[in-house]
């Protein structure tokens, strides 16, 4: 069974081009990875600071080698000068 991970991201008002441009390289980066089933991105309409990313993974695994995956570390290295608060992540098990 898939396993799928939500992230709330809130950046800094003034790194909102940094972090987009950042933020877009992981996803495609991560789309090519081996158990990737979907990763999207998603910005809120009235707040354009603050961001979503929707991921689903063949299984566990897959999940772990994209977190000790190049692009995954460089992203998670650089966040923390682009964040306004540090991201609130969550791993998801699908019900139905």
């Amino acid at each position: 069974m898939s396993i799928s991970l939500l992230a709330c991201i809130h950046c800094k008002k003034d790194a909102e081009a940094a972090f987009d441009s950042e933020l877009k390289k992981l996803v495609e980066a991560s789309l090519k990875e081996e158990g990737c089933i979907a990763y999207e991105l998603y910005q809120y309409k009235d707040e354009p600071t603050r961001y979503v990313i929707e991921e689903e993974w063949a299984d566990e695994d897959a999940l772990s080698r994209h977190m000790e995956a190049a692009h995954y570390k460089y992203f998670v290295h650089i966040s923390p000068a682009l964040l306004e608060t540090p991201a609130d992540v969550k791993i998801l098990t699908r019900l139905v």
